[in-house]
């Protein structure tokens, strides 16, 4: 599968970064020599985050500035509001430029990424996500980053309520919209910085396998079962999250396939992935309430038995019985073996249900916090009314 991805404000732009490094990688000689990203764009109202990242082309079509009559170039200050001002205004810029990108022709679907907490990207994304569903025929899919827990506290956090107002409106447009829950992979012992790059750039690698298996034009690698753009466009649907687990190879199997104990760490081992990729979904959710799931293993041609396949879908099915499942193998992998797991269709995320139960009442509680700070200042100046002036 082939995507555009376009990133707005310092979060998005920065996982769109990492995303134009994870296409460098796969397209690589020493590696798959696969194209998974027909292009990349960052999209922000502060220039100097503009500057910030390392793989994004610097010419002004694929780093845009928008807004800067009104911000002179130095953001929106979390202003959500404000930025969707902006972007009503140059939203023409950004999908004109995504249009006429260079190989646009050979993309499969568009991917938006954002920080719900933010004010550029919160703002911006459901507007430009809404246009260029107006304009071209082509799935568009956005990325939603949710706050950390300390940005939630308070008796006003523009992460709760620009969040939740972004939520709303991607999902009326998106075809799909993936959660990243920033809170679910905060590590305590690491540094912020670390954190961040961290989480996005175990986010991006959960697409590797799976974009690049439908690509794939070795006929030793391709699978006995592909899942293709198709595969995953039939997936994907409403809310979403992804997931991928990993487990290593022995350094020396058996030769001998059909022995008993070979059979069963083959078992294991997938088992054991899926495990991994459950509890690494991108934002916490029971799998019960998934009504599409996407499972494509990555490992070395010959380990993975029917048997195994088999086991894990009968999991899935007895985890997830209203979902529609969808499975695929791609003999890729040379030491481990991988599974990685798409759940759509959520009809239920404790996540989201909370943060719009939160975001409700941090709005009743600002219109409060408004009204009583009218009062306490017109009485502050009542007690100067005796006061001369000098006018």
């Amino acid at each position: 599968m082939k995507i555009v991805v376009v990133g707005f404000g310092q979060c998005g732009c920065n996982i769109a970064d990492q995303f134009y490094a994870l296409n460098s990688h796969a397209r690589s000689l020493f590696t798959r020599r696969i194209e998974i990203l027909t292009d990349a764009f960052a999209v922000n109202t502060d220039e100097a985050d503009l500057g910030g990242f390392r793989h994004i082309p610097t010419d002004r079509h694929h780093r845009i500035v928008v807004g800067g009559v009104r911000t002179f170039g130095h953001g929106v200050g979390k202003m959500n509001v404000d930025a969707a001002k902006i972007i009503r205004e140059s939203h023409s810029v950004i999908t004109d430029n995504i249009i006429d990108s260079r190989n646009f022709h050979e993309t499969d679907a568009i991917l938006a990424i954002a920080s719900g907490g933010g004010g550029t990207g919160s703002g911006s994304i459901g507007w430009v996500v809404k246009k260029l569903k107006e304009r071209i025929d082509k799935p568009v899919y956005a990325a939603l980053v949710l706050p950390f827990g300390y940005e939630e506290n308070g008796l006003t956090s523009y992460a709760v309520t620009n969040t939740a107002t972004c939520l709303k409106t991607v999902n009326q447009y998106a075809d799909a919209v993936f959660l990243v829950d920033n809170e679910r992979f905060a590590r305590r012992d690491n540094s912020f910085s670390r954190n961040l790059h961290q989480i996005n750039h175990e986010f991006v690698n959960n697409f590797y396998d799976l974009f690049c298996a439908g690509e794939e034009k070795s006929l030793k690698y391709l699978g006995s079962k592909v899942l293709d753009a198709g595969d995953i466009k039939q997936t994907l649907d409403g809310i979403t999250a992804i997931g991928r687990g990993q487990i290593k190879l022995g350094t020396f199997r058996r030769l001998d396939k059909s022995h008993f104990r070979e059979e069963a760490k083959e078992h294991g081992t997938v088992a054991g992935a899926l495990d991994k990729a459950i509890s690494n979904l991108s934002v916490a959710i029971d799998l019960e309430e998934a009504r599409r799931i996407l499972v494509l293993l990555t490992a070395p041609r010959g380990t993975i038995t029917l048997s195994a396949i088999e086991e894990v879908a009968t999991l899935l099915q007895e985890r997830a019985p209203k979902a529609v499942v969808r499975m695929g193998d791609y003999p890729r992998r040379g030491k481990e073996v991988s599974l990685t797991l798409l759940a759509s269709g959520l009809a239920r995320v404790g996540r989201v249900e909370t943060l719009f139960s939160h975001a409700t009442e941090l709005f009743d509680k600002q219109v409060e916090i408004d009204k009583e700070t009218q009062e306490q200042v017109k009485e502050m100046h009542h007690t100067g009314d005796e006061l001369p002036t000098l006018d």
